[in-house]
């Protein structure tokens, strides 16, 4: 009997996972959570963004105004980190969300450090580009435990 419930147990949590990744589910979860954007399911990424050791999803959606982009660093029940960038100063149209690595030196990039900003091999950062500006590249400020960005 004790087998027959681990194995139920494990059964559901390789379902949620499972589900945790389709990006039905993870859109379905952002319109949840912020309304009146228009989500891009093409534009899903996952990675290890907080650096917390899991698997993370963000997605893209724009409005009239602007660029949306949530990110899921606790599961697709909690509410997401959501950056928003003015569609003034970026083509919504044409803008697109991908991985950026992390292993670079910030000082020889941009030419200063940036507080709460760590170079990592395994851990990701997010661009948000629209081939017309120069990209946003987001990571995860380790001091003030949130995401913010630089452009050049």
């Amino acid at each position: 009997m004790k087998l027959l419930t681990w194995v139920a147990v494990l059964g559901s949590a390789i379902t949620h996972v499972l589900l945790a990744q389709d990006p039905a589910s993870i859109e379905k979860a952002a319109t949840k959570y912020v309304a009146r954007v228009v989500w891009r399911r093409h534009s899903i990424v996952s990675g290890n963004f907080t650096c917390q050791g899991r698997k993370e999803q963000a997605i893209l959606g724009v409005s009239e105004s602007e660029m949306v982009i949530a990110v899921f660093v606790n599961g697709l029940d909690t509410r997401p980190e959501v950056l928003r960038y003015s569609g003034k100063a970026r083509n919504t149209k044409t803008a697109e969300l991908k991985i950026e690595d992390l292993d670079y030196d910030l000082k020889e990039v941009i030419g200063s450090d940036l507080d709460g900003f760590r170079r990592s091999k395994s851990c990701k950062g997010l661009n948000l580009s629209d081939g017309e500006t120069d990209s946003a590249h987001i990571y995860w400020n380790h001091k003030s435990r949130r995401f913010e960005d630089w452009t050049l």
